[in-house]
């Protein structure tokens, strides 16, 4: 007696069921054969929980690059012609005006504005140190930049110090002689006490970390160039005013700061003297960028601690 086949069990397509609030944790349940066999949790949209305390801090941020793959691009030409120019209008401002804030915010807004989609508008070493710590750009790029404006601000020496050749027929005027130039090679400003020079410092180091932090928080509206060259502009504003009245107010100088190692060197460059040079470079050079990195690094672990920094899933 021939006997029946029994059927085999058609096994049903899994599928999975709508989320399922269990408690306060909501679960995707997935069904094969009515059974449930996987409870994971649902992903919600819209949330950010930092992987870390540091969560971000230590990424890369910028292409890789070395000495041999930059140039393939001409946009690095472009980039570092940007940023000699920008330094050089810079330059000049700084120079025919002095620490003006009302007058520089302005200048900083526009150079940064037509200089920002070129270069990213670095226009200082202070920014290019800081970014090349931070990850923002590759080393090679940061040389290049730095190598860029010690020339942008070389050049805008000589412009000024031709312009004012120009305007007068007395031969001594060849030197120059406007306050802020005055005030950065002053003698006495650093062959004073030692009191008065640890003041020197002490401006520079403040207005180069709120300098570098500004800057730093400028590339989080990096896809706006008006916001950028805003937060740079009144950045840049806050740490003049606040040099301006730290050093009139506590040490009894007035304009005695650059924020601007590139100009600074340009400076000792052309009125090198030999007794204070080696304190001139630290004063305004190697103090601003030392503490210029401190403001992108205050910058960054900020943003990481507040999980500003994480990937999340969306």
């Amino acid at each position: 007696m021939a006997t029946k086949k029994a059927k085999k069990p058609v096994a049903k397509s899994a599928k999975t069921a709508k989320p399922v609030a269990k408690g306060e944790t909501t679960v995707n349940i997935t069904e094969v054969n009515e059974t449930v066999i996987i409870a994971s949790p649902a992903k919600e949209s819209g949330t950010c929980e930092p992987k870390g305390a540091l969560c971000g801090f230590f990424k890369k941020k910028h292409e890789d690059e070395d000495i041999l793959t930059i140039f393939r691009s001409p946009r690095i030409i472009g980039a570092i012609l940007g940023e000699i120019i920008g330094t050089m209008l810079l330059s000049i401002a700084v120079l025919a005006m002095g620490f003006e804030p009302i007058y520089l915010v302005f200048v900083f807004l526009f150079v940064t504005l037509v200089v920002y989609p070129i270069s990213g508008a670095h226009l200082n070493p202070i920014v290019s140190l800081g970014a090349m710590v931070t990850r923002r750009i590759s080393a090679i790029r940061g040389i290049f930049y730095i190598i860029a404006q010690l020339i942008g601000a070389m050049l805008g020496w000589l412009i000024v110090q031709w312009l004012i050749g120009m305007a007068t027929s007395d031969a001594s005027s060849t030197e120059i002689t406007a306050t802020t130039i005055k005030a950065i090679t002053d003698n006495d400003s650093l062959t004073g006490s030692a009191s008065n020079l640890g003041g020197l410092i002490a401006v520079e180091a403040i207005g180069a970390v709120i300098y570098g932090f500004a800057f730093a928080r400028a590339f989080k509206f990096k896809k706006s160039a008006f916001t950028f060259a805003a937060v740079v502009a009144t950045g840049v504003f806050t740490a003049l005013l606040i040099g301006l009245f730290v050093s009139y107010q506590f040490f009894g100088v007035q304009g005695t700061f650059a924020f601007n190692p590139a100009l600074a060197v340009a400076l000792e460059a052309f009125m090198a003297q030999d007794t204070i040079v080696w304190k001139a470079l630290i004063t305004y050079a190697l103090v601003p960028l030392v503490a210029g990195v401190v403001g992108f690094i205050l910058a960054d672990l900020t943003a990481a601690l507040a999980g500003e920094s994480c990937d999340c899933e969306k």
